[in-house]
């Protein structure tokens, strides 16, 4: 059995496009450090570890889905990975004393996708723990809310080990398997306007009542939280798996108008949020202070026009959350409008490649499970570089795989573990 699996590995097409791919992430992170190099530029002192271990956690990510997932789909591990090259080269540039801890957060994060590639090609398990799920995640975010630590305003944080962890990354991954259960039990009911019974007609939003539940209770422990930015990710998934699994409008209008209540709730109720909004409409009221910030991050968009200062030859700096909020305005300032652009393209052939594997998983619950992971991955991807833009207020959510910090880096591959999961089990049909 052992033999066989390897010989299948080895034949695996997936995973030879897979690596002819990862060159992509390799190659980019050896370009970084030489043109950071060039620009004399203060490397950390473990500069060449890291780049060593990034390289090897690459290789070492691939020979494991050789091993454990030979059939999975080719793109989503080498765009994450190219992905996290960004963020690492950026992380380096922008917050070099934590550049090491970022390379060993990229490694848990490959050795903790590998394992869920592996354990999830049985994923139909996870249809049992919905509801346990949902009430984990409830249970996670009140205990946030009594243990955690207060920054920039939101209780998000809590210390184990001496590590501080983000709950509400652990969180979005236990709602993903909520709502991929409840939905591939209920939409079919749900797409239905009507219900026919016994020669009686009834209403089907009844079924409604156990979602309805979770994120109520969800939505008013974050607000508790303050953290009114995952209050907008987690309901424009929640409308986005609704409308995938059903097809229905009413409910996309549905969650518009709840989104446009919260906001209107957080701008009353918390200051960090009112102050968040009134600089996002004019950040030149408090230049120096409040808006400095967000003009800064436009400042910088605007040096980097279509080619960019260069790598290390910027000032992105200046803006005081570069390697988290604002990452995506310090790529625009120092790879351009043509690398920024290139970092937005990433994340589409992310989703692209994660709705693929929705559309050839033959059972409804691993069609809806892989796509609101990309589901989740795409919008919240678009939720900071909208927010960076300056389109929307900032919300304090990470960029995938590119901002610093280690619970939304090893979260994220782990959802990208589900997705080569799900596309290596037995009944995945290949394309064509």
């Amino acid at each position: 059995m052992a033999l066989r699996a390897v010989a299948t590995g080895l034949r695996s097409g997936e995973r030879n496009v897979e690596l002819a791919l990862l060159a992509a992430s390799v190659g980019f992170a050896i370009l970084a450090w030489r043109a950071l190099d060039a620009a004399a530029f203060a490397m950390p002192a473990a500069s060449g570890r890291i780049l060593a271990q990034f390289v090897a956690v690459v290789v070492a990510g691939h020979v494991g889905l050789r091993a454990v997932a030979p059939r999975a789909a080719a793109a989503p591990y080498a765009v994450a990975m190219l992905l996290a090259a960004i963020g690492l080269a950026f992380v380096t540039r922008l917050a070099p004393g934590v550049a090491a801890n970022q390379a060993n957060w990229i490694t848990l994060g490959v050795a903790l996708m590998v394992a869920t590639a592996w354990s999830t090609r049985r994923y139909r398990v996870l249809r049992r723990y919905r509801y346990t799920s949902a009430l984990l995640a409830v249970l996670l975010l009140f205990a946030t809310g009594i243990f955690g630590t207060t920054v920039n305003g939101a209780r998000l944080w809590v210390t184990v080990a001496g590590q501080t962890v983000q709950t509400t990354e652990l969180i979005k991954l236990l709602l993903v398997v909520f709502l991929a259960g409840y939905l591939a039990d209920e939409a079919s009911v749900l797409a239905a306007p009507r219900i026919r019974f016994g020669g009686r007609s009834y209403s089907a939003l009844p079924y409604l009542i156990p979602l309805a539940v979770t994120w109520v209770v969800a939505l008013a422990a974050l607000a508790l939280l303050k953290d009114l930015g995952t209050i907008a990710l987690l309901t424009l998934l929640a409308v986005a798996a609704l409308y995938v699994a059903t097809g229905r409008t009413r409910f996309v209008v549905a969650g518009v108008v709840l989104l446009a209540v919260t906001g209107a709730f957080g701008y009353v109720a918390f200051d960090h949020a009112r102050t968040r909004i009134d600089i996002w409409r004019d950040p030149y009221s408090d230049a120096s202070g409040a808006g400095y910030q967000s003009l800064q991050a436009t400042y910088a968009i605007e040096a980097g026009g279509i080619t960019g200062e260069g790598l290390g030859l910027g000032q992105p700096d200046a803006i005081p959350a570069a390697p988290t909020d604002y990452v995506f305005s310090a790529v625009a300032e120092e790879l351009g409008l043509a690398g920024a652009l290139g970092a937005v393209l990433l994340y589409v052939v992310l989703l692209f490649a994660g709705l693929q594997v929705a559309v050839r998983a033959v059972d409804d619950h691993g069609r809806l499970l892989a796509a609101i992971i990309a589901l989740l991955i795409a919008i919240q991807a678009a939720v900071i570089i909208a927010g960076n833009l300056r389109i929307i207020p900032t919300t304090g959510i990470t960029l995938p795989f590119v901002s610093y910090g280690g619970s939304s880096l090893v979260v994220n591959f782990v959802l990208v573990g589900l997705l080569l999961g799900i596309s290596d089990a037995r009944e995945w049909r290949p394309a064509g």
